[in-house]
C-alpha cells in the first residue's frame, strides 16, 4: 500500500517500502485531542453514541466503554449505561453506573494485551526464541508427542493442543494445572490445522514463568504494566483497586453447560455436579474463565487481565509507536513488525489479523486486534496510527435461551466502520 509523501527541506521521503510500524517510529505519549485535528469527522464519530445505546435498548450489553485515538490523540473516549444492571438475574433497583474508569475482565483479550505482550518483551531482550521447542524451556512439556511444539506452533493456535477442556475438575492450583498440560497428548498434528487453543496460551504463560523464574503476574506487572504506568491493569482485580469493576455472568452458566452438554459443543466424561466449585453468585472482579480462576487462582496466559479502555490505549499506542512509550521502551519495532504480520493461517503471532466481523469492513491489512469472551475488543491500525476500543460487559444481562451470550462483534463492527467513515470526510 502506497503511503503518503512527507517534505523536509525540499526533499521527499517515501515511506512506500517501510513497514507501519516502523515508519511511524515515535515514542509520543497519548494526549487528548479533537477529531479535526486528527483529519477526523465529529459529528459522524458522535454517531457511536447511537449505535451503543441501540445495542444497549436490544439487551447486546447493559454498558460499554469505547475509545478512539489517532496520531496519538483520544479524540472520542466515552461510557454508556450500566457497570452493573443485574445481581443473579435480578435487576438492581440503583443499577451502577458505567463510567470511563471502569474496570473490565478482558478474558481473551489477556492473550495479546497480557501474554503476547511478554513474549515479545523476552523475544526483544534476546532471552526467548519463537523457532525453539518449548521443551527447550520446559523440559517437562516434551513428551506424548510434545517434543517438536514450538513457541511459534503456541502462539499461532496450530501447536495441536486441545481448543478447550475443564482443568479444574483434575487441577486445583497451577502447579497441578501445569502437570495435567504436560501429560497431554496433541489431539492434531502440529502445524496441520489451527485450532484456536486456551491451552497453547496456558503454556506460553508457564514458558515466561520459566524463563523469567517469576510467576505470569509478576513479570507482566513489573516489566510491561507498571514501567507504561497502567495503574489500572492486573490480574484479581477485586483484590487490587477499590475502583469500579463492571460486572459479569451470574456464577459459571455457561461453563457448566459445557460440562455437562455433549452437544454444547465439547464432550467431558465427568459429570458436571462432581465439581463442587461451581460460583453461585455475581461475578466482579473475579475472572469470569473457569479455567482460570480455578485452577491458576486467576492468573493464567489464556485469561485473567482486568483494565481500562485508557490503559489497553496506552499499551496500543506502545505497539503503534514500535515498541516505545515516552522514555520507556518495552521492545523493538522489529518485533513488533514480526508479531503483527502474517506468520500462518492469517494469524500472527497471538494477534488476529483481517478480522471483518469486528474489525470492520475498512480497514487496511495491516490492522491487527482481538476479542474477549466477556465482549472486549481491540483494534490497532499502524496504516492509520488508529486505535478503536470497545469493552462491554455483555455477560451480566444473562444468558440466551441456547446457553450461549449475546455477541458484540457486530456493535465493535459498526463502530469501526463508523471511525473509518469519520477518517473519509
Amino acid at each position: 500500500m502506497k503511503k503518503k509523501f512527507i517534505t523536509t527541506a525540499g526533499l521527499l521521503v517515501s515511506l512506500m517500502f517501510m513497514s507501519p510500524i516502523t515508519a511511524l517510529g515515535a515514542s509520543d505519549k497519548l494526549s487528548h485531542g479533537s477529531p479535526q485535528q486528527a483529519d477526523m469527522d465529529k459529528e459522524t464519530l458522535s454517531e457511536i453514541d447511537i449505535l451503543v445505546e441501540e445495542a444497549i435498548e436490544n439487551d447486546v450489553t447493559p454498558g460499554a466503554v469505547v475509545l478512539v485515538a489517532k496520531d496519538g490523540r483520544i479524540v472520542f473516549e466515552n461510557a454508556y449505561g450500566y457497570a452493573q444492571r443485574y445481581d443473579m438475574g435480578e435487576e438492581l433497583k440503583n443499577p451502577k453506573k458505567m463510567t470511563n474508569q471502569t474496570l473490565f475482565d478482558l478474558a481473551s483479550v489477556t492473550k495479546v494485551m497480557g501474554t503476547t505482550q511478554g513474549i515479545m518483551k523476552l523475544v526483544s531482550d534476546g532471552k526467548l526464541d519463537v523457532n525453539e521447542t518449548v521443551a527447550t524451556y520446559i523440559p517437562e512439556f516434551g513428551q506424548n508427542g510434545k517434543e517438536d511444539v514450538t513457541i511459534a506452533d503456541l502462539l499461532t493456535h496450530t501447536s495441536g493442543l486441545t481448543p478447550w477442556e475443564p482443568t479444574y475438575l483434575y487441577a486445583s492450583n497451577t502447579s497441578e494445572a501445569k502437570e495435567y498440560l504436560y501429560d497431554l497428548s496433541l489431539e492434531y498434528e502440529t502445524g496441520t490445522d489451527r485450532r484456536y487453543s486456551d491451552f497453547s496460551f496456558m503454556a506460553l504463560g508457564y514458558v515466561i514463568e520459566a524463563v523469567t523464574n517469576e510467576t505470569l503476574d509478576e513479570f507482566l506487572e513489573g516489566e510491561i504494566y507498571q514501567p507504561l504506568k497502567m495503574n489500572n491493569t492486573f490480574f484479581n482485580a477485586s483484590e487490587k483497586t477499590n475502583r469500579p469493576i463492571a460486572a459479569t455472568s451470574w456464577g459459571n452458566p455457561y461453563e457448566y453447560k459445557m460440562v455437562d452438554d455433549p452437544n454444547f459443543g465439547y464432550y467431558v466424561e465427568e459429570d458436571a455436579d462432581t465439581f463442587d466449585g461451581w460460583r453461585d453468585y455475581t461475578l466482579v472482579g473475579e475472572v469470569n474463565d473457569g479455567n482460570s480462576f480455578y485452577s491458576h487462582q486467576g492468573v493464567a496466559g489464556h485469561a485473567g487481565v482486568f483494565s481500562t479502555a485508557r490503559d489497553l490505549a496506552i499499551l496500543g499506542q506502545t505497539m503503534l509507536n514500535g515498541g516505545s512509550y515516552g522514555k520507556t521502551t518495552l521492545y523493538s519495532a522489529e518485533v513488533v513488525d514480526q508479531f503483527t504480520s502474517e506468520q500462518r493461517y492469517g494469524q500472527g503471532y497471538g494477534w488476529e489479523l483481517n478480522k471483518s466481523w469486528y474489525m470492520g469492513y475498512s480497514h487496511p491489512e495491516e490492522a491487527f486486534g482481538h476479542t474477549g469472551f466477556t465482549g472486549t475488543q481491540v483494534v490497532f491500525d499502524p496504516v492509520n496510527d488508529l486505535q478503536i476500543i470497545v469493552l462491554a460487559n455483555k455477560q451480566n444481562n444473562g444468558q440466551l435461551p441456547s446457553g450461549s451470550y449475546r455477541s458484540t462483534g457486530t456493535l465493535s463492527r459498526n463502530i469501526a466502520d463508523t471511525v473509518y467513515e469519520s477518517l473519509e470526510q
